[in-house]
């Protein structure tokens, strides 16, 4: 990857436009919509974080994205949509390969907007950005075994299924497992 392509984009994080949805910045005053599914036991329970326990948490957590966002490290847009501006979740890059020309997917969702698209709709312009704006070779998605829904969404937007590792990780004082699904640029544009 054009190691210019990448600090153009996510040094000042511009937002996009779906059908639905805008993708852009976190800011401050996402803090009560933020918390209301940062909380939720449903939202985390395949996520490597835990239910936030308070507003400080979430307030915490918001101040650190705006630091990350100042040194174009944070390449996580909110999801708010268009019709009110309620933030309802996540989506970006968990994180990116630079060396490799890769970037791994990541989504988080509020389980009142599940089972309406939204995050087909914004995994699939996070999808766009990937192999268009930064020319990536291949986007995956790492998945903990269980987490269906998410493993459904990756195979509708074009991923496919590539492996699973075995208790991979220590997450919540259990081993877990995790499946691993990608997407190359031939794929995508082919």
């Amino acid at each position: 990857m054009d190691d210019r392509k990448y600090r153009g984009l996510f040094t000042d994080l511009p937002s996009f436009e779906t059908e639905r949805l805008i993708l852009r910045k976190i800011t401050p005053a996402d803090l009560y919509d933020m918390y209301d599914y940062s909380r939720e036991d449903e939202v985390s329970r395949y996520l490597l974080w835990s239910p936030h326990l308070n507003l400080d948490e979430t307030k915490g957590h918001i101040e650190f994205l705006q630091k990350e966002y100042k040194k174009g490290r944070c390449t996580d847009w909110g999801v708010s949509l268009k019709e009110n501006g309620i933030l309802i979740g996540t989506c970006g890059f968990a994180s990116m390969d630079i060396y490799n020309n890769k970037g791994e997917i990541g989504y988080v969702l509020s389980h009142r907007y599940r089972g309406k698209g939204y995050m087909r709709e914004a995994a699939k312009k996070v999808l766009s950005i990937g192999f268009d704006v930064l020319g990536l070779n291949r986007i995956e998605a790492r998945i903990l075994v269980g987490n269906t829904p998410s493993e459904k969404l990756a195979m509708d937007i074009g991923m496919k299924y590539e492996g699973t590792l075995k208790n991979a990780l220590y997450i919540k004082g259990v081993y877990k497992s995790f499946s691993y699904y990608g997407i190359s640029s031939e794929d995508y544009n082919g």
